[in-house]
């Protein structure tokens, strides 16, 4: 059964505040007292950093990676240093770090990551990190590492066979992140005994020099060669550096030993299978190629297994992977489903876990102890209210008052055009470039302008207009402004910001025809937020003061989501059905949109929530 996404509860004309609460849980708290220290000599040298004057600090998970923590000079020396009791990461796990100096300039460190460091398994441990060069500036020197790895369960998959061509590797920016240079062997000596009680001796060791600035943030990952192709590890949350890779920092050292991708040795558990939902992109996306649905993941590789339907079955977008698979209990599996258009066999559609409402993370599941298990998603997690299922005539409006490309192009009202971009426009190849075209429908030279993307002034306001059907798709819209100097490619450059930092607005309401979306500024991306089961509170639902007897509710709607009234937290909820953003058109226009407004009688005492089954 689906359960609802609430929003806060708000109480209307109770002559004072209420407060809710509930009983705490007392659990062990988590701690490390960590030191943390960094050599600023490198930036000294370079006129980055005055002792006396500047300040560096240590930020990271520990603290939510905010300032406020500084490091003191040491006598007068270059290396400052500072402990602080780390409560907020897991004992066991990784904290993340990097340093800052005088609350602006980060450093980058040599991993292009964040700087990590596995923390003690017991609460109230003391951990002392190295001390790297701000930057990871120092000079190179070498230090011997040595790396070991346990391979009892991909052995015992089949996917690592010992005593033949099968190799297992360290692969790095230190070796180019190339196979065939850091080779592990086995070291019978070493034996592991899982949780289990299972015993192994399959771990494998090598000691090789690593040359970089001292104590640098080094990143790694291990990978099998098994009959001549590569298996890349995925490790666990707990021992990411940020980037998805294992990290330590140069000195010499013998790293612990880790499970390969951390799935510990266990028992195999077989027929392992994968189902995906297709129903609503089958709704919302004419160019779905069902043909090209693929699996693509830790266990099937990431280059993608075939999934096909069943044409009889009752639900004949249900797609099932054609094959099987094993592996260990306990043991975490990542992976994604995707499809290319029937339009252009190049461009991707990739799902996420809970895609619809944003998130941008592979899917993961742990195996059960149990065989014949079918894992089951729908694609992006999708329901049907998060989507347009008809198209839908949407006003967008850009202001172009002293708009300036990322390209430093000021924009020209007399000579230069405006173009709109995004998901609902299939993210159309941008103008410049190597292989510039044409926006859809529009063509290159000056006045020949033109296309359903074509943003058009109004009047002389510098406000720039344009009505676009939307395809059924997402409620929530993904776009960018690009300007075309002197309509030199009849369409748009991507020039309003950088790659990725897009508008993100929501259509509120269906009813109004067209949905008129806030008026962007150029260069101003901006995000509404958008009432979800990832952010329950988005909706803002808010009351007003009484006024002639009536109290205002408003809030931020959408299809799909629906006020719920009840004068007894005890008792039962009643639907306001109507207020759904498919039904209401009361309300007013906003940053963030239309807000939905009704006007509630004050003479009871009511509460409110925001919900979407």
């Amino acid at each position: 059964m689906k359960k609802n996404n609430l929003s806060r509860i708000v109480n209307l004309a109770l002559p004072a505040g209420v407060l809710f609460c509930a009983a705490s849980l007392l659990t062990a708290q988590a701690s490390t007292v960590v030191t943390f220290s960094v050599d600023v000599a490198t930036s000294i040298a370079a006129g980055t950093f005055t002792a006396g004057t500047d300040y560096v600090e240590a930020r990271g998970s520990f603290n939510g990676w905010a300032g406020g923590f500084q490091l003191v000079q040491q006598g007068s020396s270059t290396v400052y240093t500072n402990t602080i009791t780390d409560t907020a990461d897991a004992n066991g796990t990784t904290t993340q770090y990097k340093f800052i100096i005088d609350g602006s300039t980060w450093e980058n460190p040599y991993s292009g990551g964040n700087r990590a460091a596995l923390l003690p398994a017991t609460s109230g441990a003391s951990l002392v990190l190295p001390t790297p060069f701000f930057s990871d500036g120092g000079t190179a020197v070498s230090q011997d590492i040595t790396f070991q790895i346990d391979l009892s369960q991909q052995i015992a998959l089949g996917s690592f066979t010992t005593g033949g061509a099968d190799t297992v590797e360290v692969r790095s920016a230190f070796n180019g992140w190339s196979g065939t240079v850091q080779v592990l062997t086995n070291d019978p000596s070493i034996l592991r005994t899982n949780q289990y009680g299972l015993v192994s001796a399959n771990v494998y060791v090598g000691t090789y020099p690593v040359s970089g600035s001292p104590a640098a943030a080094e990143s790694f990952k291990y990978a099998i060669t098994h009959n001549g192709n590569d298996n890349w590890e995925t490790p666990g949350a707990a021992n990411q550096d940020g980037w998805g890779n294992r990290q330590f920092a140069l000195v010499t050292q013998t790293l612990p030993v880790v499970y390969f991708a951390d799935a510990a040795y266990a028992p195999i558990v077989t027929n392992l299978q994968f189902s995906v939902d297709m129903s609503i992109v089958v709704l919302t996306d004419t160019n779905f190629n069902a043909a090209s649905l693929t699996i693509n993941g830790d266990l099937m590789g990431w280059g993608g297994i075939a999934m096909t339907n069943n044409p009889t079955a009752a639900n004949t977008n249900l797609y099932t992977c054609i094959q099987s698979y094993s592996d260990g209990v306990g043991a975490a599996i990542n992976y994604q489903f995707r499809y290319t258009l029937l339009s252009d066999s190049t461009s991707i559609v990739y799902d996420h876990a809970n895609g619809a409402n944003g998130g941008q993370n592979n899917r993961m599941v742990t195996v059960p102890n149990a065989s014949n298990t079918n894992f089951l998603s729908v694609f992006n997690d999708a329901a049907v209210d998060d989507y347009l299922l008809q198209s839908t005539p949407v006003l967008f409006s850009v202001d172009m008052n002293g708009a300036v490309g990322t390209d430093a192009h000021p924009f020209d009202p007399a000579n230069d055009a405006v173009y709109i971009n995004g998901s609902f426009a299939n993210w159309y190849t941008w103008g410049g470039g190597v292989n510039p075209s044409p926006a859809p429908g529009s063509t290159s030279g000056a006045g020949a302008a033109s296309g359903p993307y074509l943003m058009v002034e109004q009047g002389t306001s510098t406000i720039y207009t344009n009505t676009i059907i939307i395809p059924p798709g997402p409620i929530t819209l993904s776009y960018k402004y690009g300007i075309d100097a002197a309509e030199n490619f009849g369409g748009p450059v991507d020039n309003e910001a950088g790659y990725g930092l897009n508008h993100i607005r929501v259509v509120r309401s269906t009813v109004s025809q067209p949905y008129v979306m806030a008026k962007d500024t150029f260069g101003k991306q901006y995000s509404e937020p958008y009432f979800s089961s990832s952010d329950t509170t988005a909706g803002r639902l808010t009351l007003g003061q009484p006024v002639a007897g009536k109290v205002q509710v408003s809030w931020l709607g959408r299809p799909g989501a629906h006020l719920q009234a009840c004068a007894n937290l005890a008792g039962a909820w009643q639907d306001l059905t109507a207020t759904d953003g498919t039904n209401w058109t009361t309300g007013f226009s906003s940053t963030n949109g239309f807000v939905s407004v009704t006007n509630w009688p004050a003479t009871d005492k009511t509460f409110f929530r925001l919900v979407k089954p």
